[in-house]
């Protein structure tokens, strides 16, 4: 069974449908490339599977470890080189305090992402980390 169905909705807008969930997504190209820029593009969204990817995975191992990750915000901008994304940087801001073993271990995780060992390897990934004490650490692909 397909996890989910598109449809046209005009133009360049798309529905998605997913089949477990019934939830709805809906994109729309920006009008540079011939859309009414009404919602999500599509690369909009594979930067937010990405970023919530990076969030999900380091909240696993963080609870892994017994620290709380909740209330954990993360932020990314992007540009594109042409015909793909060129660079994301992503920005995370952990609330929880952490030693270094916990911080090495949500570093490891979030570049382990499924979302992001699928992108094109020229994308340059970047993400910062804000960690509780202060302390800002930049981790580059």
């Amino acid at each position: 069974m397909a996890i989910l169905t598109a449809r046209n909705d005009g133009v360049c807008r798309f529905s998605a449908t997913f089949t477990k969930y019934g939830k709805i997504v809906e994109t729309d190209a920006t009008k540079d490339h011939g859309g009414e820029d009404t919602s999500y593009s599509p690369i909009d969204l594979t930067v937010a599977a990405l970023v919530n990817c990076t969030g999900t995975l380091m909240a696993i191992k963080a609870r892994s470890l017994g620290l709380d990750t909740t209330g954990m915000t993360l932020s990314a901008d992007y540009s594109m080189v042409p015909g793909r994304i060129g660079a994301i940087a992503i920005s995370a801001a952990v609330p929880c305090d952490t030693d270094e073993r916990a911080r090495q271990g949500m570093i490891r995780a979030a570049n382990n992402c499924p979302v992001r060992k699928s992108l094109h390897p020229d994308i340059g990934i970047t993400l910062t980390i804000n960690w509780a004490d202060g302390t800002i650490e930049t981790v580059k692909e």
